[in-house]
């Protein structure tokens, strides 16, 4: 199984809250679990030029890879989606906002609107008391990097 590149993004609003995605399998709807913006890279594109792409398509909100913030980690990842079995290699940044999210400036893949179900801003009490499934499970530590501008030397691997 060849490992498919992804980058993902920490979006943090003025309130030090991160926006996740409440996502569903197609094909067993009931298996539901939060996740942060970001997906699949596109040929010749660097993690950073992903993560920018994705951010826009997925919440309209544009910015140029160099506004980002990171590397800030890695995670590998083999997971069950709609029936098949992925193997993804994630490079995680960050992003602060202050602007709202327009969802209809949002582009969205047919595979995307049918399993992305809601967006919502947690704060860091919200993911350290939620019951619910939330990716990556290291998400707290992120955030955490995220809001105080850390970088490290060499991007941290996470679960």
């Amino acid at each position: 199984m060849k490992p498919r590149k992804a980058s993902r993004v920490v979006l943090l609003n003025e309130r030090d809250e991160v926006l996740l995605i409440r996502a569903q399998d197609l094909l067993t709807p009931t298996h539901q679990w939060w996740m942060t913006c970001g997906g699949g890279s596109e040929m010749g594109e660097s993690p950073a030029q992903t993560a920018a792409r994705e951010l826009a398509e997925e919440t309209g909100l544009e910015c140029e890879p160099s506004e980002l913030i990171g590397p800030l980690a890695i995670r590998d990842e083999i997971f069950e989606f709609t029936e098949k079995t992925l193997h993804q290699h994630e490079t995680y940044f960050a992003f602060r906002t202050t602007e709202d999210i327009e969802l209809e400036d949002a582009v969205w893949t047919d595979i995307e609107k049918r399993s992305l179900l809601e967006f919502r801003w947690w704060s860091r009490a919200d993911l350290l008391t939620t019951t619910e499934t939330v990716y990556p499970k290291n998400l707290v530590s992120l955030l955490d990097m995220a809001k105080e501008g850390l970088v490290p030397e060499v991007p941290v691997v996470i679960d």
